[in-house]
């Protein structure tokens, strides 16, 4: 399907998951345990924590991050796919739906398609359930 000619495909470091520095590759939910300062830090502002170290990133780095790419978005009159994991996910659905940036980093995410419907006072949002492959691990835990 992705290797038809009528549909264009578009590969975009923007849409990356929220970078979470020195601490990359610890596995989900050990942050209070191994890291308890840390998240401290995080739980008093989930929006303005940068996670330390090289290439760290806050929930307002992603936004800023995503800027050019939801406007990319906003401007394309035909249906599009998005492909992201769980922060990238949560910051496009606080976009699309009017929600309050202090509020994305708390958003339920479930693994699945989420569609999102253009209608007269926003977006419309649908979710499908799929049980099919690997789920990232912060998805299942919210």
């Amino acid at each position: 399907m992705l290797n038809d000619a009528r549909r264009l495909v578009i590969k975009v470091k923007v849409l990356d998951e929220l970078c979470f520095g020195s601490l990359e590759g610890l596995a989900c939910g050990y942050l209070r345990e191994s890291f308890p300062e840390e998240h401290a830090k995080r739980q008093a502002d989930k929006v303005h924590y940068r996670y330390p170290g090289a290439g760290g990133e806050s929930y307002m780095d992603l936004i800023m991050r995503l800027r050019d790419c939801v406007q990319a978005m906003e401007r394309v009159k035909t249906d599009a796919i998005v492909i992201c994991d769980v922060a990238v996910a949560r910051a496009l659905l606080g976009y699309y739906q009017g929600i309050p940036i202090q509020d994305i980093a708390d958003l339920s995410i479930h693994p699945g398609i989420i569609e999102l419907t253009r209608s007269h006072s926003g977006f419309q949002v649908a979710t499908l359930k799929v049980e099919e492959g690997d789920v990232s691990l912060l998805a299942k835990t919210t």
